[in-house]
């Protein structure tokens, strides 16, 4: 063995069992001493990594891990939470918007059906019921007409309303009143195969609703004379 051969066995293992490898060693002073220099840096850094184990260094890593993990799936929930709630806010402004666009017409029907059931009543209810459901939107009435038969502040769309029951000969009128909402012109309307009206009065609008019109003019007459004093 040469010494070149030898430096290379000496980079793989500087104590290797090759007789050939200690016959050059004894022969060679200066390949023997660089054989003593790799065997002392072993022997450092065997002694350098010789570092005793913490107990439980596992279960301390697998722990940390799994603590990360959980961290990040909460950021992300918490993430995914503040998205859903900007879109339900996008969402809820997109059908506000919606809604306030709508015309009346359309408010008011779309009302009338979602409340249907109210149709069937025809007991007569107090007068001072009516008067009531008026005062918590602000508004005094004078004389009413006779034989309501409901009542209850409602929201259409965007306005404040007071949705009234009227039950007359020819079928049921529904009455909304509009609080703080004039429109321009009285008009009559037809939508979804109901007929309508509506009438600025006072200080909001009233909308007539019926399958029949022909006690339309009756019934305005009336809450002109209960609205036309409202304050």
């Amino acid at each position: 063995m040469n010494c070149l051969e030898f430096r290379r066995q000496l980079l793989i293992d500087p104590q290797p069992e090759d007789p050939q490898f200690r016959q050059h060693a004894s022969a060679c002073a200066r390949c023997a001493e660089a054989q003593q220099h790799a065997v002392g840096f072993e022997s450092s850094l065997r002694a350098a990594m010789a570092v005793p184990v913490p107990p439980q260094l596992a279960e301390s890593i697998l722990l940390k891990q799994t603590t990360e993990q959980q961290r990040g799936q909460q950021r992300l929930r918490r993430g995914g939470a503040l998205l859903a709630l900007a879109a339900g806010v996008v969402l809820a402004f997109g059908i506000g918007l919606r809604l306030q666009a709508q015309p009346l017409p359309e408010l008011a029907v779309a009302h009338l059906q979602h409340e249907a059931f109210v149709l069937t009543q025809t007991h007569p209810i107090a007068e001072e019921q009516v008067r009531k459901a008026f005062a918590n939107l602000g508004v005094r009435v004078g004389a009413l007409p006779a034989g309501i038969s409901f009542v209850a502040c409602c929201p259409v769309g965007r306005y404040s309303s007071v949705h009234v029951l009227m039950p007359e000969s020819s079928g049921p009128v529904t009455v909304l009143y509009l609080t703080d909402d004039q429109h321009e012109s009285r008009k009559d309307f037809v939508r979804d195969g109901w007929l309508g009206r509506s009438v600025p009065l006072a200080h909001g609008t009233l909308v007539l609703l019926a399958h029949d019109a022909g006690q339309f003019d009756q019934v305005e007459a009336q809450w002109r004379t209960a609205l036309q004093s409202a304050t």
